[in-house]
């Protein structure tokens, strides 16, 4: 097979034009996330040198950002491998980007990524301290002095949070309009913080998962899609995020190392609203059901994310706004009709089909059909029962009955908008849908079920 055809059409030239190498050997990886594919590469340039890299590209454009969130991403590594290497932040080395398929390539750097799986504590602790370390480095950046080309205006943080309301708010809007995240936005529109420092880099997307290591040493901090000139109160907010799906130190010792390294002073309010305006960002809805959204690479892991970003979103916004929530009714329901079929299919992949598969990228989405067909057990499991409890429970919020839950559903979304029903109690039934979406997908999520915000103290 040639090397052209292991890639979406027109990759392959479209990097070699921008690297100025020939690609002599391509190998589907895995790409970041649920939302980008990726591939090692083998470069020869006309001088004889070579070099072994990885791309991620995301040609659909699914993922997070886009395409400015892009440039700003080639933007910063070009700087950090360039420019700015004496700053001492770690990148994997910049060779080139193509932004009409977002697809960056970069020098394939050795290390871990899986923190999580470290089990001696000590390297844990000194590792950890390392990576709050470059955290503090790129912060330390003077953007005023040495503003990064490609990056855009350096303005004020707050300039930043109003925008990112406005784009969410827009983007909150017909079939898809959600309650969770309107009631999320009135909030953060009304308590955004005040006094800020200058803005720096942020990484933006910055906790375990996103950089690698050997021994106790980051060797490269990766995946800079959400870097943005902001606040670094953000970077730490990102860090409770990344935590919601890989182990890392204690938040306290985080921060602690932080202030050691010569960051900033920890603001945990600021802190607070970020982890809070970053968990909206993340917690819209999967696009599953947009006719016009293209596919993302792994649906599965898509849906994942989505569940524990809006279950996890409900549980915030209820901390921040000061509402007590009641558990969440769940109620049991009997094995569904189709039951068995979805087990023999399960059992197929797990058992037939990921054992012969020696293509990396296929196990990945073969494993992400199987969190599809367990989240499609559960639909019909507990759909119908699920349904009707919430139907209920607006009926009795709104004083008004309906044919059916989507009606029901249409009407709380409309009471919401339209403020005709107290916010607390919103947040209440918001969190309440969240938690049974969040119960359907459960068995998919396997150990992400319960993941919650670390303490930040």
């Amino acid at each position: 097979m040639k090397t052209e055809d292991l890639l979406p059409e027109g990759l392959a030239a479209a990097v070699e034009a921008a690297s100025g190498a020939r690609i002599t050997a391509v190998r589907p990886r895995g790409g970041g996330g649920a939302s980008r594919d990726g591939a090692e590469l083998d470069l020869a340039w006309p001088d004889n040198r070579t070099a072994r890299a990885y791309m991620n590209y995301d040609v659909h454009k699914a993922g997070a950002g886009d395409d400015a969130a892009f440039l700003r991403e080639a933007a910063v590594l070009r700087a950090l491998s360039g420019p700015l290497a004496s700053a001492g932040v770690r990148v994997a080395p910049y060779f080139a980007s193509v932004p009409e398929q977002r697809a960056l390539v970069c020098g394939l750097v050795t290390g871990d990524d899986s923190f999580g799986r470290l089990t001696d504590l000590q390297q844990r602790s000194t590792l950890a301290k390392d990576f709050i370390g470059q955290l503090a480095a790129l912060h330390r950046i003077d953007v005023a002095v040495t503003p990064v080309d490609g990056m855009g205006k350096v303005e004020p943080a707050s300039e930043l949070i109003k925008r990112q309301i406005a784009r969410l708010r827009s983007a909150n809007s017909g079939k898809g309009w959600d309650p969770l995240i309107h009631l999320s936005l009135d909030w953060l529109e009304t308590n955004i913080p005040a006094d800020m420092p200058d803005p720096v880099i942020v990484h933006g997307d910055a906790g375990p998962g996103n950089f690698l290591f050997e021994g106790d040493r980051v060797t490269a901090l990766l995946d800079w899609e959400l870097v943005h000139y902001g606040d670094p109160m953000a970077d730490l907010a990102m860090l409770c995020l990344r935590m919601l799906f890989q182990g890392f130190v204690p938040l306290p010792e985080a921060f602690s190392a932080y202030e050691e390294a010569g960051g900033y002073p920890v603001d945990l309010p600021r802190v607070r609203y970020w982890r809070l305006l970053f968990q909206t960002g993340f917690a819209r809805r999967s696009r599953l059901h947009d006719p016009e959204a293209p596919p993302p690479p792994n649906l599965g892991m898509n849906l994942v994310y989505s569940t524990i970003h809006r279950r996890v979103l409900s549980e915030a916004l209820a901390d921040a706004a000061g509402v007590d929530l009641p558990p969440a009714t769940l109620p049991e329901a009997p094995p569904g009709k189709y039951d068995r079929s979805y087990g023999i299919a399960l059992d197929d992949i797990r058992d037939t089909i990921l054992p012969r598969l020696s293509d990396q990228q296929s196990a990945v989405k073969a494993k992400g059909m199987a969190r599809l067909i367990k989240w499609w057990r559960a639909i019909e499991r507990f759909g119908p029962v699920f349904d009707s409890t919430e139907k209920s429970e607006i009926e009795s919020a709104l004083d008004q009955g309906f044919a059916g839950h989507s009606a029901a559903w249409s009407a709380f979304c409309d009471a919401v908008a339209e403020k005709r029903i107290e916010s607390d109690r919103a947040i209440i039934l918001c969190n309440a849908h969240e938690m049974r979406e969040a119960a359907l997908m459960s068995d998919a999520m396997g150990s992400l079920a319960a993941t919650s915000f670390a303490p930040l103290e």
